[in-house]
């Protein structure tokens, strides 16, 4: 477990730096674990105009699939761009400040090489980086042609957007009328869900200091890495019924069952089991005409 040192956006870093020390390879497995499902669900995507939305400073998604040949674009509202440079972090500065420009120093420096050799050994295909189009753009304003995709995929990204509704309409003006999403949303109600490093693996590694499911109830340890929307699975299903088709609505893994006490649920009358043991959910959907 990685619990709270100390307050603070300083302890906030730390738990983040062991973190990453104590579980950088093992990201590499569980990565290349979605994509080998993704591929075991939709088939062979070689040769398939693809979007990977919030591709994030390491892009494995994007990487993965223009691996296996996919026409793949990953976008996200940071500069991504392999490799350090002074060109890429001056224009990370100005874009997006100066602690995102950090943490992505140090993931660079610290943790990109082991990583990326670890998701090379585990992987059945030669990673490829040459050629790979990684671009900063907002997911609310996309600067694509509308029917330009014939897939769109996601990866623990959409509980981190702020107006999902644009987003998914966007998505629905640039995808084809044949395409289809495999979208992963890591479930806010979930025991992890709160995105509390001490909590992200609850079965294994529980927290000692961080109650459960703190973020629902007195929310005391608040400092975690990124923005989250708070939106529950019911309120996802809303907005992409109003644009897509759902194909397949895939809950995915169970956590923190034995951790779900009577008083718990007693404290949490709005929420029900599968919301708070579920940890996240898959949407494979298709344009509605």
């Amino acid at each position: 477990m990685v619990d709270p040192v100390c307050p603070g956006r300083a302890g906030l870093y730390l738990s983040m730096l062991q973190y990453g020390l104590a579980y950088n390879r093992k990201f590499a497995h569980e990565h290349y674990k979605f994509f080998a499902d993704m591929l075991e669900y939709l088939g062979d995507v070689k040769e398939l105009r693809t979007l990977d939305v919030g591709c994030g400073k390491s892009f494995w998604l994007t990487l993965l699939l223009h691996s296996a040949g996919a026409l793949v674009t990953g976008i996200d509202t940071e500069v991504v761009k392999p490799g350090f440079s002074r060109d890429k972090y001056v224009k990370m500065l100005r874009k997006n400040g100066f602690e995102r420009t950090l943490r992505t120093f140090v993931w660079d420096q610290v943790f990109a090489r082991p990583y990326y050799r670890e998701l090379a050994s585990i992987s059945n295909l030669p990673l490829k980086i040459d050629g790979i189009d990684l671009q900063a753009m907002s997911s609310t304003h996309l600067d694509f042609s509308g029917g330009t995709f014939d897939l769109v995929v996601s990866h623990e990204v959409f509980e981190h957007i702020a107006d999902v509704a644009s987003t998914v309409k966007e998505l629905h003006r640039v995808m084809k009328p044949e395409g289809k999403t495999y979208i992963y949303v890591h479930n806010y109600t979930s025991l992890s869900g709160g995105h509390h490093i001490a909590w992200k693996y609850p079965d294994t590694e529980p927290s000692a200091k961080v109650p459960a499911w703190d973020h629902l109830r007195g929310n005391r340890y608040p400092d975690i890495p990124s923005w989250i929307n708070r939106m529950r699975g019911f309120e996802y299903r809303q907005i992409f019924e109003k644009y897509f088709e759902i194909k397949d609505w895939i809950w995915t893994t169970k956590e923190g069952e034995k951790l779900l006490t009577d008083d718990i649920r007693e404290e949490l009358p709005d929420y029900n089991d599968e919301e708070l043991v579920t940890k996240g959910f898959i949407i494979v959907a298709r344009p509605k005409k």
